[in-house]
């Protein structure tokens, strides 16, 4: 929407949306005034005209506005879990998937030693190596690489 379309959709009691500070606005004129607040306590009214950089952020209905709230930029953080070698003793089991999003990986110890599987290929995608707590750190960096991608 140009800013002219912008006035005259308002002009004409059209209803524009916005999405601002994390919430859906209707637009009533070009200058959006609103409360910022934290929690519930208001900390401060202010005031912003409606400029072109607003622009990619107005819809012409709610829903349309809403969508783009709920769904725009959704991303996923994924957290290697952390072992010491104690907790590796004990669990002997860590899972995670790698970087390439396809490869379910585990880290394991079985019979004094130590796997790296890749559970859907574990023929040609097993790395071993004796069970020491110095093994244990070299297999956890080939964890931390492959969860990263690095190579």
């Amino acid at each position: 929407m140009t800013k002219q379309e912008l006035e005259k959709a308002i002009e004409n009691g059209e209803s524009v949306w916005c999405v601002l500070l994390g919430r859906v606005e209707e637009l009533k004129d070009l200058k959006f005034v609103g409360d910022l607040l934290k929690g519930y306590n208001k900390i401060d009214r202010f005031s912003h005209d409606i400029t072109s950089e607003f622009f990619d952020g107005l819809y012409k209905t709610k829903a349309k506005a809403e969508h783009y709230l709920n769904h725009a930029n959704v991303t996923r953080t994924e957290t290697l879990p952390f072992l010491t070698w104690e907790e590796f003793l004990e669990e002997t089991r860590l899972k995670f998937i790698a970087c390439d999003g396809v490869s379910n990986m585990i880290l394991y110890c079985c019979n004094n030693t130590i796997y790296l599987v890749d559970e859907e290929y574990p023929e040609f995608n097993t790395t071993s190596w004796d069970l020491t707590e110095e093994n244990f750190y070299k297999a956890y960096d080939e964890c931390v690489r492959l969860f990263k991608g690095e190579e």
